[in-house]
């Protein structure tokens, strides 16, 4: 990976991917959850899952979608890409996800 825009997660496949046909290419989108520990203000341990979406094209898209089901282990390395776009009913919507340079199937 080049830049300075760079993100590495290790997290666990949320649910099962989604499959969105363009033009010429598949773009395949994962929900992956990474969990941290946390210690509240009375200094007690908690665990806290984030949710991220990762967007993957191409060959990396394809070897998502062949290798990867729900509850997968799995690596991501991307870039972080914001972007927004006006819903059905005239509302402006944000999204933020990770655009998949390299992903490692971590239960093989």
């Amino acid at each position: 990976m080049k830049g300075n825009n760079t993100v590495q997660l290790i997290g666990y496949v949320g649910n099962d991917l989604r499959v969105f046909q363009r033009t010429n290419t598949k773009k395949i989108v994962i929900r992956v959850a990474t969990h941290d520990k946390v210690k509240t203000l009375s200094g007690e341990e908690k665990e806290i899952t984030a949710w991220h979406d990762i967007a993957a094209w191409g060959n990396v898209g394809e070897y998502a979608e062949k290798s990867f089901v729900k509850g997968s282990h799995i690596l991501v390395q991307g870039k972080l890409v914001h972007r927004t776009y006006e819903d059905k009913t005239g509302h402006t919507r944000y999204v933020t996800e990770i655009s998949a340079d390299h992903l490692v199937n971590l239960d093989r």
